[in-house]
């Protein structure tokens, strides 16, 4: 899921349209609109801004983005209460720059990822 979802079932659960979200954020509606279709990837200062007209924070969609949480608009209740696992600056920088990979380097990280974590456990 790119944060364009995230951000429109927010949106939508907040019962905003595009118009109102756009003004709420001081951007032009076609930035949202193509925001929310995966044509465009907000900047950290856009995406800032977005976060603050839908009262929630960049760390939490980018959190609903990666854990797939939100998958329709009810399931938005579900991943607000998210802050505190993802609040550290450095959790936030992974999951930011994470969100920027590709797919396949997605998968590729995170395949390292569960590596390291079963050495660390010593299940390795």
């Amino acid at each position: 899921m790119h944060i364009g979802h995230a951000i429109r079932v927010l949106r939508i659960q907040r019962k905003l349209t595009q118009e109102q979200l756009a003004l709420d954020a001081d951007m032009a509606t076609s930035s949202v609109s193509r925001i929310e279709n995966g044509l465009r990837q907000p900047s950290q200062k856009l995406l800032i801004k977005l976060a603050n007209a839908l009262d929630t924070t960049p760390s939490s969609l980018y959190a609903a983005c990666e854990k797939g949480i939100v998958q329709n608009v009810t399931d938005v209740d579900t991943w607000s209460n998210h802050d505190d696992v993802i609040a550290a600056p450095e959790t936030q920088i992974l999951l930011r720059l994470f969100h920027e990979l590709s797919n396949d380097n997605r998968k590729l990280l995170l395949e390292q990822v569960r590596l390291l974590h079963h050495w660390q456990n010593g299940k390795i």
